[in-house]
């Protein structure tokens, strides 16, 4: 990447809507002019606190002319294929020009993000869609090709794309909100696909939980990576039975009605090594990969 352009990979506690989103603004007062900032999803997840982050958020980037990129619960402004009308679990990239662009959203929303099963818990309430859109971004004059993955969405690259090779990208960012032990299998299926070639540098953001006690066990970990691949590396082919061997390894799939709220998730995510969750109803998703008709200037 350029060096007058770099990459910030921030994170955020768990904590109330307003809380995070004062937490990430303090946060971004610190990225210097030109960067671009990447959160992990959700910086607000309930409909009204996303038009308060939405607002927020395009106001600092004019201010401090940094660009960022998260995930809002939104109507999309101008992403391809959407229902009219939907809400989404939206990627939402604000630069420092003050444009708004949305060229991604959610393909496999958790069971409590399409639903809410109990007024106790979030009412989110997303809808689902069905597309990875290809995005240009112009970096200070020179184009690269980036892959927006939204959290779980990690699986449509093992299982919900027919050929692996409409996915190659020179960057693959996720803005996730993984629960404990599912960033490990984030790790590890970033890891499979830089060796094969498909993506040059990877950028993984996550946010983590705060303990009231040491001897508690967390429902997420902080995650804030970017590695791109070793130029030296010997490429090693990702083949049908290899991306079989993910799901195998990364994923648990769980029926909706089962997981109610992010701590039921939570309490699949730390099963083996590690698991990334799906819900049933997104489980046999076909993901087709299409292309966001705009360039994206940072």
């Amino acid at each position: 990447m350029n060096s007058s352009h770099p990459w910030y990979v921030l994170s955020y506690a768990m904590s109330k809507e307003s809380a995070i989103l004062e937490d990430c603004l303090k946060q971004l007062q610190d990225i210097p002019e030109g960067g671009i900032a990447v959160l992990p999803e959700y910086v607000a997840n309930s409909s009204d606190h996303s038009e308060i982050a939405f607002t927020k958020l395009k106001e600092v980037c004019i201010e401090r002319k940094i660009n960022v990129i998260t995930t809002l619960n939104i109507i999309p402004n101008d992403l391809p294929h959407a229902e009219a009308g939907k809400n989404y679990n939206t990627l939402t990239i604000f630069t420092k020009e003050g444009r708004v662009h949305t060229p991604q959203a959610k393909i496999t929303p958790q069971s409590f993000e399409r639903k809410q099963y109990d007024e106790k818990f979030p009412a989110i309430n997303v809808g689902d869609y069905d597309y990875l859109n290809l995005v240009d971004i112009d970096i200070n004059g020179e184009t690269k090709k980036a892959l927006f993955v939204i959290c779980s969405d990690m699986y449509t690259l093992m299982a919900g794309v027919e050929s692996i090779k409409e996915l190659k990208a020179d960057i693959c960012i996720v803005p996730g909100n993984f629960g404990n032990g599912a960033e490990q299998a984030v790790y590890r299926t970033l890891e499979k696909f830089r060796l094969a070639g498909i993506f040059e540098t990877t950028i993984f953001a996550n946010p983590y939980q705060n303990l009231k006690k040491p001897t508690h066990t967390p429902l997420v970990r902080l995650a804030t990576d970017i590695t791109s691949r070793d130029k030296n590396a010997e490429t090693k082919m990702l083949s049908d039975w290899d991306r079989i061997q993910l799901v195998k390894n990364n994923v648990a799939i769980y029926p909706d009605d089962q997981v109610p709220s992010f701590v039921h998730m939570a309490s699949l995510t730390t099963m083996d090594n590690g698991r990334m969750t799906i819900g049933m109803s997104r489980f046999a998703v076909d993901v087709k990969v299409d292309k966001y008709p705009e360039v994206i200037y940072f």
